[in-house]
């Protein structure tokens, strides 16, 4: 991610239509690399017919694989100055910054506007070859971390997220602006001027360390914002929004519209958005109200409304798991029937792909997918207790009917209704 590598470098050479950096270290050669030096080669390309704007740089970096600090042992960032893709490089690195068994990674990306917008996959490199040539790599859309996000570490709880053109750590009192740096998986930011302090997210965890003090794994706290996307239909429109930019497309995807994310005017069950794109207002407007999309009928937790070049795109956004996650619901009534008096059926949905619980008697698990159709089960697996009859004529239906799944709707009280293929339905409440 972007690294120590957004930052300017102090000189950068020209040689074969791209800066190098030699690293340092001994007298140069002729030809500007220092002695023995490890040269890597190749370029950055990707697939989409999508321009680079005018202000793009293109970036590679030589990073040691640490857990800790991931030292930079050579990087550099040439203004590109119009030019697009494929971008030829030529990296050199001062062996005697090499260290002894050591394991290095390289990464290409190219950023606009001091921020990443296209990343390739760390390639390991052998650093005991005298030249590398690693082809054409293939960069990849960078998808940055969303808004502010809460997270406790052990028994910290730290802030982390987008404030106007950084991205800032919050811990306590003290606060850090953050750079991203170039991870093997995940994104790993590094504070300015002290790379000792890192917060690396993997997800729905992360690690923190302060000034070289470790903290035990973070976990996002319930409620932290993820990247949002938002579509709708007649004619079909899709947004995606992340702190770095937001996506508009429009027309079926004839139209691109990009912008940077603004921060949200915030209401009391809305967030707004105010941008310009293209020379003309941009408006994004997400409510706190769950929206079922005109065309599946999948239920999405958010309501959004786009206003751009005089029109009006009404649409839904957020992830319809987050309908089903967070908490059990307990099954109040199966094929209209209710269930047996003072029994008990729960359905708990995993952030992992998995759906647990009591089916009357027995426990449960099973798989679950959504698309973007609908809900699908898969058949579940249940412990082998014996009880009453009545209970167990219930659980056989009730896994029955949660195996034939194909849908789920939430109703205007609040209660979650699975459908199954035949028309039947489970319908339960959270407590």
């Amino acid at each position: 991610m972007v690294s120590r590598i957004v930052i300017a470098l102090a000189t950068a050479l020209a040689l074969d239509g791209c800066a190098v950096l030699t690293g340092g270290g001994g007298a140069p050669t002729p030809d500007g690399e220092p002695p023995q030096a490890l040269t890597i080669a190749g370029a950055l390309a990707y697939r989409e017919r999508i321009a680079l704007p005018p202000d793009s740089a293109a970036i590679v970096e030589l990073r040691e694989v640490s857990p800790v600090d991931g030292r930079v042992v050579a990087e550099n960032r040439t203004p590109l100055n119009g030019r697009q893709v494929p971008i030829p490089f030529k990296l050199a690195v001062d062996r005697a910054k090499l260290g002894s068994g050591a394991r290095y990674e390289f990464r290409g990306a190219i950023a606009s506007g001091g921020r990443l917008i296209w990343v390739t996959e760390p390639v390991e490199i052998d650093t005991a070859s005298r030249a590398i040539e690693l082809g054409a790599l293939q960069l990849v859309r960078y998808q940055a971390l969303a808004f502010a996000s809460t997270l406790q570490c052990g028994d910290q709880v730290v802030t982390f997220g987008h404030v106007g053109d950084t991205m800032r750590l919050t811990i306590g009192n003290e606060a850090f602006t953050m750079r991203q740096v170039p991870a093997a998986s995940g994104a790993r930011y590094e504070a300015v001027g002290d790379p000792t302090t890192a917060f690396w997210s993997k997800g729905e965890r992360a690690t923190l360390i302060v000034r070289g003090q470790r903290y035990p794994e973070c976990a996002t706290v319930r409620g932290a914002a993820t990247p949002f996307r938002a579509t709708g239909n007649e004619p079909g429109w899709r947004l995606d929004l992340d702190a770095e930019s937001m996506a508009l497309l429009m027309d079926n995807g004839q139209t691109r519209i990009e912008a940077p994310t603004p921060a949200p005017e915030r209401g009391h069950d809305t967030r707004r958005y105010r941008a310009s794109a293209a020379g003309r207002p941009l408006t994004v407007t997400v409510f706190d109200r769950r929206c079922d999309d005109t065309m599946t009928g999948m239920p999405h937790p958010n309501t959004v409304v786009v206003e751009f070049g005089g029109r009006t795109l009404n649409g839904c956004g957020g992830e319809p798991a987050a309908l089903l996650q967070g908490g059990e619901w307990v099954v109040e009534d199966l094929r209209g029937g209710g269930i047996v008096e003072r029994s008990r059926i729960t359905l708990n949905f995993g952030a992992d792909g998995r759906i647990a619980g009591r089916a009357s008697c027995n426990g449960y698990t099973a798989a679950y997918a959504l698309t973007g159709e609908g809900l699908t089960i898969s058949k579940a697996a249940a412990t082998m207790m014996a009880c009453a009859p009545a209970l167990m004529q219930q659980e056989r239906l009730f896994l029955d009917l949660l195996a034939q799944v194909r849908r789920f709707t939430v109703d205007a009280t609040g209660a979650l209704v699975l459908h199954a293929a035949d028309g039947r339905t489970i319908s339960a409440r959270r407590p």
